[in-house]
């Protein structure tokens, strides 16, 4: 929002008089832009139409067998969720109230994706990229919940909680997956192309002999056999109506099986299997007429057959994309190329092989034969495997068409040999680049309870948090709190850039305040390798670049220099910035390192309540669930509203003892250096406590409305018993909604 990156980078860190020059540039800058100090709200994009598209009755569900990736149907739809996200930045003296509206979207549904039970869902698609991985992990916020298809299932209790017990759909015999609050933002609000990898029988196989039985069943064609058909498939689908005459030819020309009947029960037979029956010379019935010879031969012509066989497939090394294996023979003159798709899940190197059997098959069988055999071959049937001797050579023929005669069986066959269905091929499915689920990253969160970096007059409790992001998928994380000891959470925030944190490897030693400090060194650490800290001129620094927060103390430095050793030494620096010069001294080992920017310092507006309880704060990355998450405790101070420790006190005594003390208040807001003009006074009056210490005890404390008090002579003799030599006082410059501020501690 251009509010807070104008003025938080225009403003740099007030030292003992306040904030530097940038911050009335900034402002001054703001108020061009949105013109004068009225409250602006300003609203991101948001979708007119919240409906989604559904699908139309009659729409064909699949039958999935084995492995396969499909795209699924939407079943039911609660339409999209829209969330509202509004912040608001300024507010100060003078200064305008600007709110950001922004919007999100989620959607509910439930997609079919077989009709016959399935095992499980693997992982899913959106627009082409992995949404879900292997292990579940889901690349957006959201929950998944699988139904496998049985008769028995219940309903999801989603789509009961919108439509009503009574008329929820279980979806019984029909496996679905629900989406419960997917989140749209990486998918421009809508929701994507979905491709599920489904998994219907265990091991992500299954038998030839189920298929071809369920089809039979389906048909209503429940005598049949297909226990002989014992090759694995992969994966296959009937994707809708289909007659099952053309899905068995289908399957048939690939696996290379027939069928018979036998015993009104259908068979099924590989191929791949001895001849079924002999046939000697002398069994051959002569021909009449002029064709008297026994068996007549035929050969096909070349231009006929065909010189490529060309097959689609879906290949598991491309992500079940389609892949397109081909045989092809080269010493052809024929330009006949046969393609096919078939909805099988094949590797590689299967459909090669398959293609390559189905060319050679075809050129093997370029010869015919011809003859009639008595009527004790009646029972013969297309598909058997004949033995036939020609020429002196013992031969197989595969019988094409079988007619009952007069003078016997006519037959006719093609020459077949079982050795071509033995080949195996070699092929390459091509590079596919890897896809996966980048894990959600973890977030920790940075409470940082200090004065606000712009000099802003902030008049209500505020909390700043950062987020630094651990390794993985960070796409920002929602700040929680818990007001009721972890039972319940509400969203204070949301971050949307990870901060540039660490941990400092050295004790930071004290240094000036009013200076810069040259002799101080601090090495840090940073979380996250990916990021870095560069230095800036001096210029630069007063104009409000480096600020950092180290262990509580608010520096800015200069130089930034990489180490050998991975470590930023940090040098050239500003101390106690913005009030914070008690923490110049104590600084101890490990301390927390936190890059202070607009675009990765949220603020959290506080309830009065807050200062001083204990509370529970989260930091949940996008897409992770707020249960997930381990609390932190943190108790908040409301440094943001503590009015700063005054400067400069003098004390001057009369000659009856009595104590003047006078000092320079100093202002949590504003702070520009102006020529005659007085720093703001930030709090609805001035008011200060002053502590008089004897030793640690505070034996009497006085108030003032002004930047000096009267200690009397007559005091301090009630007070000490005599009027002593030197004195310990505390002035406190007091809020009137957090009470005391920081204090001066001096001897007089």
């Amino acid at each position: 929002m251009a509010s807070v990156v104008l003025t938080v980078v225009g403003t740099a860190i007030g030292g003992p008089v306040g904030g530097l020059i940038g911050g009335l540039v900034g402002r001054t800058v703001d108020q061009a832009i949105f013109g004068g100090t009225a409250s602006r709200t300003i609203e991101g994009g948001r979708l007119k139409d919240l409906s989604v598209q559904t699908s139309a009755y009659g729409t064909p569900i699949s039958r999935i067998y084995g492995t396969m990736r499909l795209p699924g149907n939407m079943v039911w739809s609660a339409g999209l969720k829209e969330s509202r996200n509004e912040k608001t930045a300024g507010g100060g003296k003078g200064q305008q109230t600007v709110t950001t509206v922004t919007y999100s979207y989620s959607a509910s549904f439930a997609m079919a994706l077989s009709g016959r039970e399935i095992a499980d869902v693997g992982r899913i698609w959106a627009d082409g990229k992995l949404l879900r991985d292997s292990s579940g992990a889901i690349a957006t916020g959201g929950t998944l919940r699988i139904y496998t298809g049985s008769e028995f299932q219940n309903a999801d209790p989603l789509i009961e909680a919108i439509e009503g017990q009574a008329s929820a759909n279980a979806f019984r015999a029909l496996a679905y997956v629900v989406f419960d609050g997917l989140e749209l933002g990486n998918y421009a609000n809508r929701i994507p192309n979905l491709t599920f990898e489904v998994i219907a029988d265990v091991g992500g196989t299954v038998l030839l002999s189920t298929i071809v039985a369920d089809i039979c069943q389906l048909s209503g064609l429940s005598a049949c056999d297909a226990s002989g058909l014992t090759r694995v498939v992969e994966g296959y689908m009937i994707s809708g109506p289909v007659k099952s005459r053309s899905a068995l030819e289908q399957l048939a020309a690939i696996y290379n099986f027939d069928v018979i009947e036998q015993d009104k029960n259908l068979l099924f037979r590989h191929l791949d299997r001895p001849a079924d029956v002999a046939i000697t010379p002398a069994e051959l019935v002569k021909g009449a007429g002029k064709a008297r010879e026994r068996i007549i031969l035929g050969r096909q012509q070349d231009m006929e057959l065909p010189r490529e066989v060309g097959m689609s497939y879906i290949d598991p090394a491309r992500d079940y994309q389609t892949g397109y294996q081909r045989a092809r023979r080269v010493t052809t003159a024929s330009d006949v190329v046969h393609q096919s798709a078939v909805p099988l899940v094949l590797a590689s190197a299967a459909a090669k092989t398959i293609a390559e059997i189905q060319l050679d098959l075809a050129w093997y069988g370029r010869k015919s034969a011809s003859f009639t055999l008595p009527s004790k071959y009646a029972d013969l049937l297309p598909g058997d495997i004949l033995t036939l001797t020609i020429n002196g050579n013992i031969q197989n023929f595969l019988l094409q068409e079988v007619e009952t005669g007069a003078e016997g069986i006519h037959c006719r066959a093609v020459k077949f040999s079982r050795s071509i269905l033995t080949r195996n091929s070699v092929a390459d499915s091509g590079l596919v680049p890897p896809q996966q689920v980048t894990p959600l990253a973890t977030s920790q969160l940075l409470p940082l309870d200090m004065p606000a970096i712009t000099g802003d007059n902030i008049t209500a409790p505020i909390l700043f948090l950062a987020v630094a992001a651990g390794s993985g998928n960070w796409p920002g994380a929602g700040l929680f709190i818990s007001r009721d000891n972890d039972l319940t959470y509400s969203q204070l925030d949301f971050s949307a850039v990870d901060v540039v944190s660490g941990v400092v490897e050295n004790t930071l030693v004290g240094g000036p305040a009013a200076y810069w400090d040259e002799a101080g060194e601090c090495y840090v650490r940073l979380d996250n390798p990916g990021h870095s800290l560069a230095g800036e001129t001096a210029a630069a620094v007063l104009d409000g670049a480096n600020v950092a927060w180290v262990g509580g103390e608010i520096i800015q430095f200069r130089q930034a220099v990489l180490q050998l050793d991975g470590r930023y030494l940090l040098s050239g620096l500003l101390r106690g910035r913005r009030g914070t010069e008690r923490r110049i001294s104590g600084h101890g080992p490990a301390e927390v390192f936190v890059l202070l920017t607009a675009t990765t310092v949220s603020s959290a507006v506080m309830a009065l309540s807050d200062i001083g309880q204990n509370r529970q704060f989260k930091a949940v990355t996008s897409g992770d669930n707020v249960a997930n998450v381990l609390p932190l405790n943190y108790t908040f101070g409301a440094e943001s509203l503590k009015p700063f420790s005054p400067v400069h006190a003098v004390g001057v005594r009369d000659s009856a003892g009595t104590l003047t003390l006078t000092w320079l208040r100093r202002s949590r807001v504003g702070g520009e250096w102006m020529d005659n003009v007085d720093v703001p006074l930030g709090e609805l009056y001035e008011k200060y406590d002053i502590e008089i210490l004897n030793g640690a005890n505070v034996v009497r404390t006085l108030t003032s409305t002004a930047a000096t008090v009267v200690y009397p002579a007559t005091l301090q003799l009630s007070d000490f018993g005599s009027i002593p030599a030197s004195l310990t006082l505390r002035i406190s410059q007091i809020s009137d909604s957090v009470g005391r501020g920081w204090p001066l501690t001096v001897a007089l």
